[in-house]
């Protein structure tokens, strides 16, 4: 295969082209310093330059994590890894930098603990074939990527901490509007793109003053960051990060920069000097959310994310969002009826009856399939249904909303909690293989149907890239949300428009998370 050369920034990169010359792709390329030593826990700072030609012919590390099982839906293979993980990668199939080609920025998911931007499915061969310039990257995960201190925040001058896999991601979209350019792509037509923690980023970088002129389309895939003020504040955030340096029995900063990388991500402060390696969403002590998740800081996200759009101050930018039809298939559920209802009593009170209403059981295998749906209704499916709907509310960008519930020819699922195995629908990140084309990264008994919808799904994200609309000739149309209509396109089987489902599960969430806030109020 030939290779190719480009200028950026930082200096020459040699890049390789497929074996038919249609896509030109660069891995492992620095977009900032390596956050090590006296840069752990500081905001990305530029990435070095280079002398001579840096080939860019591999991915770059991903950040260092705790393993996937290897029988989960998202494992394909152990991963290089290392606190160094600052890379992004390219995909252009542009034969020159004159060309000005819509920019797809994908941000990828794993609950701001596991995930790279290296994965087979996220290969941006196909839609780079398709006319876009297609980046993926890895940014800082876990405690790395989230850790708040007093003493941390002293150190900036904006006062703050934490959020630097947010600040990660803004200095991607800055290395975008630096250098696409020079790889044939347009930085004023960048498109965020993601999925799981990835679309709850891009749902809060939309919130964030940092990031405006960034990008200009939005697409969030199965995530979001509005229910339930779901967002530390700093002050809770610096104190849970000040209980784990006590914890893990550093005096200072300085002496927490100096602890080895696995022990700052996997040691379990309750347990002495047990290290967690393998990730478990099912244990509660698997990850540590205290210091694993976004911050309202005042500074990458000034206030709460409902707020901001509520009031209309977000990125206005065209919107496309939408999840899956069993987003709750692959977590770990309730596995008894008497737990299911005590748990209903114990988390909803007065809303406990309409909750039941909602999620009916009888039986412990009832329990098992209303508590995985009950997890995918509140966690994935309400935050892109209520994104849209506050979109359409105050903002005057156009919005286009989509349920995803094409069931993939996947093998039944090992059981978790309760069950042996069972089908998991349209699980969670079903989508992504279809959007990218990647179908074929993994080795199901994909058929005519599956491939027809990607090529249109393919199709509709790379037509709303490059104007903010997803329709073109040759397309089913797509109508714009219009939460007084059903306009919401149905993927399954086919394409179809009509009502959203789940609207009764929606509108209970919707009532639940207004009762929190009203709380917290």
């Amino acid at each position: 295969m030939k290779s190719a050369e480009v200028l950026i920034e930082t200096g020459r990169l040699i890049g390789q082209w497929t074996a038919d010359g249609s896509v030109c792709s660069f891995k492992g390329v620095p977009y900032a310093h390596a956050p090590v030593g006296s840069l752990r826990w500081c905001p990305p700072q530029p990435a070095e330059r280079w002398g001579g030609t840096r080939p860019a012919l591999a991915f770059g590390p991903r950040c260092v994590q705790p393993n996937r099982p290897d029988n989960a839906v998202g494992y394909f293979g152990p991963e290089a890894e290392s606190e160094d993980c600052l890379s992004l990668n390219v995909w252009t199939g542009a034969p020159s930098a004159q060309e000005r080609r819509q920019v797809m920025v994908w941000i990828h998911g794993g609950g701001f603990a596991v995930g790279s931007g290296s994965l087979p499915i996220f290969d941006g061969t196909a839609l780079a074939r398709r006319g876009a310039v297609v980046v993926t990257f890895n940014y800082r995960l876990g405690r790395l990527g989230f850790l708040a201190h007093p003493a941390l925040s002293a150190e900036q001058p904006h006062g703050t901490s934490g959020n630097y896999a947010l600040l990660d991601q803004i200095a991607v979209l800055n290395w975008v509007k630096a250098n696409i350019a020079a790889f044939g792509g347009d930085p004023s037509c960048v498109t965020i793109f993601g999925q799981s923690a990835g679309s709850s980023s891009v749902n809060s970088l939309m919130t964030s003053p940092l990031a405006k002129g960034l990008f200009h389309r939005a697409i969030g895939q199965s995530g979001g960051a509005f229910f339930g003020r779901i967002l530390q504040r700093l002050a809770a955030a610096e104190q849970a990060g000040s209980e784990l340096a006590c914890a893990l029995r550093a005096s200072s900063i300085e002496r927490l920069r100096e602890l080895p990388v696995r022990e700052i991500q996997f040691r379990r402060p309750d347990d002495g000097n047990s290290v967690k390696d393998v990730y478990d969403s099912s244990d509660p002590k698997g990850i540590d959310r205290k210091n694993s998740w976004s911050i309202i800081d005042g500074y990458v996200i000034p206030e709460v994310v409902m707020d901001q759009f509520a009031e209309g101050r977000q990125i206005d930018v065209p919107l496309l969002t939408g999840s899956t039809a069993d987003e709750g298939s692959t977590q770990p559920p309730i596995s008894t009826l008497a737990e299911y209802e005590r748990r209903a009593r114990a988390d909803y009170g007065d809303m406990a009856s309409e909750f039941l209403r909602v999620y009916p059981a009888n039986s412990d295998a009832e329990a098992v399939r209303s508590s995985r749906r009950m997890i995918g209704n509140r966690i994935f499916n309400w935050e892109n249904w209520t994104w849209a709907n506050m979109q359409v509310k105050t903002g005057r960008s156009p919005v286009y909303f989509y349920h995803f519930g094409q069931v993939p020819p996947k093998p039944d699922y090992p059981g978790r909690g309760g069950d042996l195995e069972h089908s998991i629908g349209s699980f969670h990140t079903a989508d992504i293989p279809y959007v990218f084309e990647t179908l074929d990264a993994r080795s199901w008994p994909w058929r005519t149907i599956d491939r027809e919808l990607s090529d249109t799904m393919a199709r509709y994200w790379i037509n709303f890239a490059a104007s903010g609309d997803p329709n073109s000739a040759g397309l089913p149309a797509w109508p714009r949300y219009d939460a007084g209509r059903d306009t919401t396109l149905l993927i399954k089987d086919g394409i179809r428009v009509g009502a959203t489902p789940e609207r009764s599960a929606l509108e209970f969430w919707k009532a639940v998370d207004a009762a929190i806030r009203a709380r917290a109020n």
